[in-house]
């Protein structure tokens, strides 16, 4: 009797090659996660291919891409824009995140020796020297290289990506963060316990320091994003009482 494996054709593994499409769609998650982007800014092709350099169609299908895993919204006419988080799906993402980030930050722990302990130390001596001179463009991109310097190290490349997908949809709502965040330093110290608890061989000590971080965090931008909606409305009251 013949086996199904008799009647399996031989065919070859498809070889993986990146397109531009494939790099623009990453080059613009990178953006997004950074915060490169705000809530509620708007996207077009031509802006996007121009700022890549690259032609439209690339560019089209890295912004398609991003609509369909909900990174990105459409609206009237064709636009594309980032999204402006609620108050609930900030708590969701933050449930989420705290979760992960947590389990990724102990199971790294035990995988850091002295040269990776002193990488992240210079990744945060690069976040502090930013907040210093207000450049809080790069506060979010050392931010983002602190934290995934750590859960890097867990070594499970599906946890990593799972918490680069919630960070994909928070980076633009961390803008709301500064400077009224740079004044506190909380985020910093939370940083420096993480670091400390490394170097104390304390994996339970630095999901403790990262997920104060997270809480920290979420209570800062939830203030912001309600301030953020109380301007839109007071906009929107204007503009009808002009209108009438």
């Amino acid at each position: 009797m013949a086996t199904d494996a008799a009647h399996t054709p031989a065919i070859r593994p498809v070889e993986r090659y990146d397109t531009l499409a494939d790099r623009a769609y990453e080059q613009l998650r990178h953006a997004l996660t950074t915060g490169s982007f705000h809530p509620g800014q708007k996207l077009t092709i031509r802006k996007i291919a121009a700022v890549l350099g690259i032609s439209a169609t690339p560019a089209r299908d890295a912004i398609a891409r991003l609509l369909s895993e909900r990174v990105l919204e459409s609206g009237p006419n064709r636009t594309v824009s980032v999204p402006m988080l609620d108050r609930d799906k900030l708590r969701q993402i933050y449930l989420l995140r705290t979760a992960l980030e947590g389990m990724a930050a102990e199971l790294a722990a035990p995988k850091f020796d002295s040269a990776g302990i002193e990488a992240l130390e210079r990744t945060q001596i690069a976040l502090i020297a930013a907040m210093d001179r207000n450049d809080y463009k790069r506060v979010l991109a050392e931010n983002e290289e602190f934290h995934f310097g750590i859960y890097r190290r867990s070594e499970v490349p599906l946890l990593v990506e799972m918490i680069g997908a919630l960070w994909l949809k928070l980076g633009p709502s961390l803008n709301f963060l500064y400077p009224s965040y740079n004044h506190t330093r909380k985020g910093v110290n939370h940083h420096l316990a993480t670091i400390r608890a490394l170097r104390a061989a304390d994996a339970a000590g630095v999901r403790t320091a990262i997920e104060a971080d997270l809480r920290d965090g979420e209570q800062e931008l939830g203030k912001a994003l309600e301030t953020e909606a109380g301007k839109g409305a007071a906009t929107g009251a204007a503009t009808l009482a002009r209108a009438s």
